[in-house]
């Protein structure tokens, strides 16, 4: 019995440790980055703000304009016929940016589609959402300043055409989209059901009364292999083909991240302190990036690579500000020693002699004249004497005054 005890409480310890153990996986920087490479550059905008622009666009092209619209049990679903469509339509943000012009900023949420709407009794539009838009579960679509997106980020067709498989040859020309665009209102519809994000966007029966027919719900079929994406992402039909890397392909690519990101030249004018993307949370773990040029080895070779090179670095000064001192040191006793000693003798041969000046040197003093002393005169009797025998003389006459008196 005590070894039953003893051996469930082991499995258990043991379980409960697997389950500890195991990485939190699903989309990664490091997986959009392999992937999206050979569609396109990757631009650090900031230091924790990387983006990405396509390659081999023209100049009139837009986010969510080569593909088509289909009704999913998610919503409105983009079934894009691009490469990249499979990342950049379903996790992430497009920016329309005054210098690089338009590019993807990452995020690791997936929905059917990030758009904003518009529409009136004719026309429905989208276009995409700025980084500056965050899903939140209890509140849905927040913009974190007062986004208001040009007329030229929108795609406007009519109702009829808004579910055809090349809905970008009905696109409405610049022109009258700017007319039409202020008569229409805005909607976006984004909200969560069993941890998935459902984008409502427009009521598909509202939809369906201005395009004339009814529309039919496609189903999603997920697939979690790349080689399988690409090779059926291709065909028409009514499955719509959803592509979701597995915990496998993203922690292949977690153990073999190369990154080669170009340096923006500051000169974006999106908002920074206003993005909302959690790209911090990757990208901070990630600090191995070399700029302008490739990187041939593992990140956690160049990471260690790195602070060899600090340490070395910081040696290397200390041993500089060492020499410095020393150089400094042997520099005043050199000097010192290069002072001549003086001896006893030759202190005293610089000492001034002092020699006493000739009577005809010496400055000419004035003699003071000095007065003969006068002697005092002893003969003459002192006043005290002389009143003392006037004294003498007087007594006899106060003698017969006193006998008058008898």
């Amino acid at each position: 019995m005590k070894k039953t005890i003893v051996l469930i409480t082991a499995l258990f310890i043991f379980m409960s440790i697997e389950l500890n153990a195991k990485p939190d996986f699903g989309i990664s920087f490091s997986f959009f980055y392999s992937s999206l490479r050979p569609y396109g550059e990757w631009i650090q905008l900031d230091n924790d703000l990387v983006v990405w622009r396509p390659n081999g666009i023209h100049n009139r092209w837009r986010p969510y304009s080569n593909g088509r619209w289909s009704w999913t049990n998610d919503g409105w679903y983009w079934d894009s016929y691009e490469p990249f469509g499979w990342a950049t339509y379903h996790y992430g943000r497009w920016y329309d940016d005054d210098y690089y012009g338009w590019i993807w900023i990452p995020d690791y949420d997936w929905a059917p589609a990030w758009v904003e709407w518009r529409y009136d009794d004719d026309y429905i539009g989208w276009a995409p959402l700025p980084p500056y838009a965050s899903f939140e579960i209890n509140f849905g679509i927040h913009f974190s300043i007062g986004w208001h997106s040009h007329y030229s980020y929108w795609n406007f067709v009519t109702y009829n055409r808004f579910c055809d498989h090349r809905v970008y040859n009905y696109f409405l020309d610049d022109r009258r989209v700017s007319r039409i665009y202020d008569n229409t209102r805005y909607r976006n519809n984004y909200y969560s059901n069993r941890d998935r994000i459902i984008n409502g966007g427009i009521d598909k029966s509202f939809i369906e009364r201005k395009a004339g027919y009814r529309i039919a719900e496609r189903e999603i079929t997920p697939i979690n292999n790349f080689r399988d994406y690409d090779r059926v992402r291709s065909e028409r039909g009514d499955k719509i083909y959803s592509y979701r890397p597995s915990d496998r392909e993203v922690m292949n690519e977690r153990t073999a991240e190369r990154f080669d990101i170009k340096r923006g030249d500051n000169r974006s004018s999106i908002e920074r302190e206003k993005v909302r993307m959690p790209m911090s949370r990757e990208w901070n773990k990630d600090q191995n990036i070399n700029s302008n040029r490739n990187s041939e080895k593992r990140p956690d070779v160049i990471t260690e690579r790195n602070a060899i090179r600090n340490d070395e670095g910081r040696i290397r000064n200390e041993v500089n500000r060492s020499n410095e001192r020393d150089q400094m040191r042997n520099n005043s006793e050199r000097e010192r020693s290069n002072v001549p000693r003086i001896s006893r003798e030759t202190q005293r041969e610089r000492q001034p002699v002092y020699e006493r000046p000739s009577r005809s040197e010496r400055p000419q003093v004035q003699e003071r004249r000095v007065e003969p002393r006068r002697e005092q005169n002893n003969d003459r009797p002192s006043p005290r004497a002389e009143n003392r025998g006037r004294s003498e003389e007087r007594s006899p006459s106060r003698e017969r005054s006193s006998e008058r008196k008898k």
